[in-house]
């Protein structure tokens, strides 16, 4: 079996700022001193992972993908599932998760929950991350090139899949953020603003599950598409968790491929309102994979009515229990056998988040939910409203009571008059705070009762604010009377491969007149010498296309036509490489 020793070294490499001397020195790296841009690869490992690290500026992030195991049998047949169950991740430089997915029921590498719980505990950035995203889709687009460049043709095409993980989300990331940022605007239109969350560890909400996330403002989506199996066709299904950091107007993203395509390469089929979560945890079901949900097994839709329940009211369960272990069950969706299609976002047990065997109850003689109550754990988010009851599930004359973690009540009901059983009881119910909530069911006076609780999410009546205007980004520039980019202009320093061709453009950038000159800087004679100029090669802005003949450092002056006043970004990109003798790859293992 092989090892995935190195890529916990690694990982721990980027998130912990060390590594020990038998791992590769090559993570992290200070690009304030070595400005090495580009993509470069820091492993890979043929057939099973690559790890590459991307710079721009002063931005860095690094991606990595790892090879589980195949999909279930019943989707090899449908050439646009994938065929492996591969986790992937992108970060910033300190750690900080942009993207994550899951393959399978557990990551392929368990240390990665490690990870995961670490980058949630990191302070929010001081500034945007929309950046980072623009970069996640510039590399994807190079992967495959970079990696055999260094590691040979061979080596490359080994692991295709994983770099297809990675190239997925990078051509979605601009419709990710598109998604978040209407999400976020939808909920500000309607409700208004509110005071930015706290970053770091949360308190509330379990902590010991699969994929754990810190507390702060979600919603989660269902995406779904119909694939064909070895007996048919059916439909697939998983979840994407989008992440609003209030502090800096950021996101990051989660996502579930629950044993076949990934959330992010699917449609969204609907969403659950954005709520601030305390802290929580997205479940998957451990019992083994079963196309009909059959026990002792679970399918897609399973996990992915898990993680809506999750989300809405973090119900206490295992990972064998309910959806994930309920035999030939009547709410089962199995791919066109008994019910088909996919979950939908509800609080239905039919294709909805609650299941029909959870928050089931019995008592007796309970002093109208004062004693001998059946008591149910629910992890509620501050200011989102919920509807809690028994009505449609009970023939018995009910009593709810709903107290707070100080064992205060604070909600009350007992019979639901707007419920065709009137006896049924229902709260309405906003939580004041976020956290975990305790339903005490009974029954009215000394009677018994028995029935069902269901839970919905109906509303969250205290959004975000909208995102802060991004800030300039680092290669962005404003200047005046610059005198053709020979005085007041702004300099941009690179460190320039030999035998590499680079652009540097304002294009598209700015509706200004820009000036852009390339400058060579000596580190041995200490001189500055002009490489190339150029004026205007798409409308007003500017473009410098170069191939270094002499490795150093260089730098970009840019200013504006003449003594006009002109903004813009100068972006860097790789154009081409010279030819280079390959270099065999040895492939390493750490034990």
């Amino acid at each position: 079996m092989r090892t995935t020793t190195f890529l916990t070294a690694c990982v721990a490499s980027w998130l912990l700022m060390a590594c020990t001397s038998d791992v590769p020195k090559e993570v992290p790296v200070d690009v304030d001193v070595e400005l090495v841009q580009g993509l470069t690869v820091v492993d890979l490992q043929p057939d099973f992972s690559f790890t590459v690290r991307f710079v721009q500026g002063q931005d860095v992030i690094f991606m990595q993908a790892i090879r589980g195991r195949e999909t279930p049998p019943e989707y090899q047949n449908d050439p646009s599932v994938p065929k492996y169950e591969i986790d992937a991740r992108i970060t910033d430089k300190e750690g900080r998760l942009l993207y994550v997915r899951r393959g399978g029921d557990d990551f392929v590498d368990p240390t990665w929950e490690d990870d995961l719980t670490f980058s949630e505990s990191l302070p929010p950035a001081t500034a945007s991350n929309r950046k980072l995203f623009e970069m996640v889709t510039a590399a994807s687009k190079v992967l495959d090139a970079e990696l055999a460049r260094t590691a040979g043709a061979e080596a490359m095409a080994s692991v295709l899949p994983e770099i297809g993980a990675l190239r997925e989300f990078g051509r979605s990331a601009p419709q990710a953020l598109e998604a978040s940022d209407l999400a976020v605007a939808a909920h500000v239109n309607t409700y208004g603003l509110i005071p930015p969350v706290a970053g770091g560890g949360g308190t509330d909400g379990p902590e010991d599950a699969q994929k754990y996330l810190d507390a702060g403002w979600y919603f989660i989506a269902v995406h779904r598409k119909s694939i064909s199996f070895t007996f048919g066709t059916g439909d697939h299904s998983a979840t994407r968790i989008h992440k609003y950091n209030t502090t800096n107007g950021g996101y990051s993203y989660f996502d579930f491929c629950n044993h076949g395509t990934c959330a992010g390469d699917m449609g969204e089929k609907c969403r659950l309102t954005m709520i601030n979560k305390p802290s929580w945890t997205a479940m998957t079901c451990s019992t083994e994979y079963n196309t009909w949900s059959n026990s002792p097994g679970h399918n897609c839709h399973d996990d992915t009515r898990v993680q809506m329940a999750a989300f809405v009211y973090g119900p206490s369960m295992a990972r064998n229990q309910y959806w994930c272990n309920d035999g030939d069950s009547s709410v089962d969706l199995s791919g066109g056998f008994e019910q088909g299609g996919s979950p939908d976002c509800n609080e239905g047990t039919d294709t909805g988040y609650n299941h029909p065997s959870m928050l089931n109850f019995w008592a007796s003689n309970t002093a109208s939910a004062t004693q001998n109550t059946a008591q149910f754990s629910l992890v509620l988010a501050e200011g989102a409203t919920y509807q809690i009851s028994t009505c449609g599930n009970v023939s018995t004359d009910t009593v709810m009571r709903l107290k707070n973690a100080a064992g205060a009540e604070i909600a009350y009901n007992d019979d639901d008059y707007g419920c065709s059983y009137n006896r049924a009881s229902t709260l309405n119910f906003t939580a004041p705070a976020s956290g975990s909530y305790t339903l005490h069911v009974g029954c009215y006076s000394t009677l018994s009762c028995n029935g069902k609780v269901w839970v919905k999410l109906v509303s969250s009546t205290t959004p975000p604010p909208p995102p802060p205007p991004p800030p300039p980004p680092p290669n962005y520039y404003s200047a005046t009377n610059t005198n053709y980019a020979m005085q007041n202009y702004a300099s941009f320093w690179y460190w320039l491969n030999a035998g590499t061709t680079y652009q540097f453009s304002t294009c598209g950038t700015s509706s200004t007149d820009t000036y852009l000159r390339l400058e060579y800087y000596d580190i041995n004679t200490y001189t500055i010498s002009e490489v190339t100029v150029n004026d205007d090669a798409c409308g007003l802005q500017s473009t410098i296309t170069y191939t270094v003949t002499t490795a150093g450092y260089y730098f970009i002056q840019a200013g504006c036509y003449s003594s006009s006043t002109c903004d813009g970004a100068v972006n860097m990109t790789i154009t081409g490489y010279a030819p280079v003798e390959a270099v065999p790859y040895e492939e390493q293992y750490y034990y």
